[in-house]
């Protein structure tokens, strides 16, 4: 009896719940987004495709990085090989070259941009455990975010103490030695300030592929005022230490290995000590305050980051100083009648940094000088010394206008101007051909002096058909310059632009939500990444066209369920390209006119199940397929990409107790994450994580 009489309480309290659930699942589709606009608003009216993660869906992740949280995003594609923040991302194959860290999308932490003048944007200084939200902007929006924001924007919004005041304990422990400690507190010193402090440690050992630990440390605080006519300024300072191992990509015999034990503990070639080892320390303060129908907000940021990174042929030490400043101004105005904002303002962002090359001190090499194994990534002679200066200022000018009732358009311009000025001297080299270090005879000056301009004009429209229902179009602009050392290597780069024409559903009922968008990008000069089996260059693509489809849809079921569906579909060609090829001394331009880009799926698509009980018990089952994909620029071969990877979370919430169990490519599949064949047709894998569990317990006093 006494069991039946506490099942028949459960049942009653979910029944009770449900209408209150309506509700949260209404408010969570009514979300707000200040990306894509520089204006808080609700993303059904916002003229551009938007992503937003939710509050909910990172609470019940263990969040060790951005991958958690972005997996199954429709046009993005965001991989780890451990756990930690050496996330490779693109947003519609933007940030296809990168080789590690993110390029060609604007990243954003708490609306101060992170991403450096060039375009290359770190992840190792942000605290994963305090992030809130996550807003993504697919499509170009250099028009209000300018230079580099050419592939999307990603705005990373952290806990507010204004909103959640108290502390947080979360600890967590789970297979290849993971690790987690996060401690957190927010309160208040009297009427007018605000503030939260919080320390992190991650840890993973990864023994299942060789040199691929990783760990950070890091601290921050955040006071906030607040005064009586509604002013406010908040300020972050955070400090990072993070370190983390880069295994190599794998051959063919190595892979098929991988494939039968699910380890890789050798990569290929003789570089095994790749790495990078950070210190950063970031600090942004920014005011809003609002005199009569203006609203100004001017922030500052600043970042020094050092770190040491052994690469292929050698190991950088770096010393980077990072500031900027951005100064908004917001206008409420009426025009024609009719109600309107405009959104000006100004942009600087000055990045100064100086390195050291190094040859590796310890490794064996054959007779002939071809280097056979590195033994260590001790630095030995001093190779190169260089400083990179990269400047960037631009203006913006936005009108957001509601012609009709249903109706609101924006549209907007802005001026942008980058500038490069690299020096410095090469007293050695390593050299791809013969595998060996060869010293100049006379030190090589390194002179790289570049300035690109360019105009980025946009408009949207977003109109409400009926209620909850919206369509929306735009046609918008991108500018991407080529990174600093892109130009060390071809300094006769051209600036990439974008232009991009999409259209759009958004719908929405009581508890479902439709997304879907139609675009067409055309990209001109667009620098693509070529590998010849001897080294890695960069040149411009004459023409390339994007086209896709994307759609997502929600819905909540009674009794607690959620179903969950993501789908892209992608068509993305060369339209006049030539790629070097390298046959012995010679190198041949060969026409990939009419090619698909490599590493690109025509198809991607997630499917998500989640329940929530009254009694406090949660699950949520995701799987994912990344398509088929060609492997090189020259169409030769295709990977079969992998499908249906799937991770599972199961969990309890009572009170001010949090417990979850997650688990990680549940079905223990082993695949590459990105296969790749350069011109000499040699094949490469990055290895996929097999399965991997976490349990975490969060307490909120």
């Amino acid at each position: 009896m006494r069991i039946t009489a506490i099942i028949a309480n459960i049942g009653a309290a979910a029944l009770a719940a449900a209408p209150a659930f309506g509700a949260e699942v209404r408010q969570e589709l009514d979300a707000i987004s200040v990306t894509a606009t520089r204006l808080e608003r609700q993303t059904a009216e916002v003229p551009a495709s938007i992503a937003v993660v939710g509050q909910e869906q990172i609470k019940d992740s263990k969040m060790f990085n951005l991958k958690e949280a972005l997996t199954g995003t429709p046009g993005v594609l965001i991989d780890t090989k451990n756990q930690g923040y050496d996330a490779r991302l693109m947003i519609r194959g933007a940030g296809l070259k990168a080789n590690y860290g993110i390029r060609e999308i604007m990243v954003l932490l708490d609306g101060v941009p992170i991403t450096d003048p060039d375009s290359f944007t770190r992840l190792d200084f942000i605290d994963t455990q305090l992030i809130e939200r996550i807003e993504v902007v697919k499509g170009p929006n250099s028009t209000l975010w300018g230079a580099n924001a050419a592939g999307g924007v990603i705005n990373i919004i952290s806990k507010d103490p204004l909103k959640e005041q108290g502390g947080t304990v979360k600890v967590g422990y789970g297979s290849e030695e993971t690790g987690n400690l996060h401690l957190s507190y927010s309160d208040s010193l009297g009427d007018s300030w605000f503030y939260s402090a919080s320390g992190s440690h991650r840890r993973s050992e990864n023994s299942w592929r060789g040199r691929n630990e990783f760990d950070t440390t890091q601290v921050s605080f955040a006071p906030t005022m607040v005064l009586e006519d509604g002013t406010s300024w908040a300020t972050r300072i955070s400090y990072s230490d993070a370190n983390l191992q880069l295994p190599g990509s794998l051959n063919q015999a190595q892979f098929e290995e991988y494939l039968d034990s699910g380890e890789a503990k050798e990569s290929d070639g003789p570089w095994q000590f790749s790495g990078r080892y950070s210190d950063t320390v970031f600090v942004s303060s920014k005011l809003t305050k609002e005199i009569g129908s203006f609203e100004f907000i001017p922030l500052l940021f600043f970042n020094h980051w050092t770190h040491t990174h052994p690469v292929t042929g050698r190991i950088n030490e770096s010393d980077t100083y990072s500031l900027g400043t951005d100064i908004q101004i917001n206008h409420k105005h009426a025009l024609l009648g009719r109600e309107g904002v405009a959104t000006g303002g100004v942009t600087v962002r000055y990045d100064d940094s100086d390195t050291d090359y190094f040859e590796y001190a310890d490794y064996t090499a054959t007779p002939a000088g071809r280097i056979t194994a590195v033994l260590s990534d001790r630095k030995g002679d001093l190779a190169e010394q260089n400083t990179r200066k990269t400047l960037l200022w631009g203006a913006y000018l936005q009108e957001s206008l509601r012609p009709a009732e249903r109706w609101l358009v924006d549209m907007g311009v802005r001026y942008d101007m980058v500038g490069f000025d690299v020096s410095g001297t090469v007293f050695s080299d390593y050299n791809w051909g013969t595998g060996s270090y060869v010293t100049n005879p006379v030190p090589e000056a390194l002179d790289v002096d570049k300035t690109y301009n360019a105009i980025s004009p946009r408009i949207g429209v977003s109109w409400e058909v009926v209620e909850d229902v919206h369509l929306f179009a735009n046609a918008s602009t991108g500018i991407q310059t080529p990174t600093d050392s892109e130009l060390t290597e071809n300094p006769d780069l051209e600036l990439v632009t974008v232009q991009n024409y999409e259209t759009g559903l958004k719908a929405q009922g009581k508890i479902w939500s439709i997304d879907t968008a139609v675009y067409f990008s055309p990209v001109e000069d667009e620098v693509v990444k070529v590998v010849d089996g001897y080294s890695t260059t960069y040149v411009n693509a004459g023409k390339t066209e994007k086209k896709g489809f994307e759609a997502s849809a929600t819905l909540r079921l009674p009794k607690g369920f959620q179903l969950g569906a993501t789908y892209s579909y992608t068509d993305y060609t060369f339209d006049e390209f030539s790629e070097p090829v390298r046959t012995g001394p010679t190198v041949t331009d060969v026409d990939r006119s009419g090619n698909t880009l490599p590493y690109i799926p025509t198809h991607q698509y997630s499917l998500s199940a989640g329940y929530r009980h009254a009694c406090g018990f949660k699950a949520r089952l995701e799987t994912h397929t990344w398509g088929e994909y060609w492997m090189d620029n020259a169409n030769t071969e295709k990977y079969e990409g992998y499908d249906l990877v799937t991770n599972l979370m199961l969990g309890f919430e009572k009170g001010s107790w949090d417990f979850t169990l997650s688990v990680d490519n549940l079905f223990d599949d082993l695949y590459s994450v990105e296969t790749t064949k350069d011109t000499a047709g040699k094949i490469l894998y990055k290895p996929a994580a097999p399965r991997s569990a976490m349990a975490r317990l969060v307490y909120r006093f």
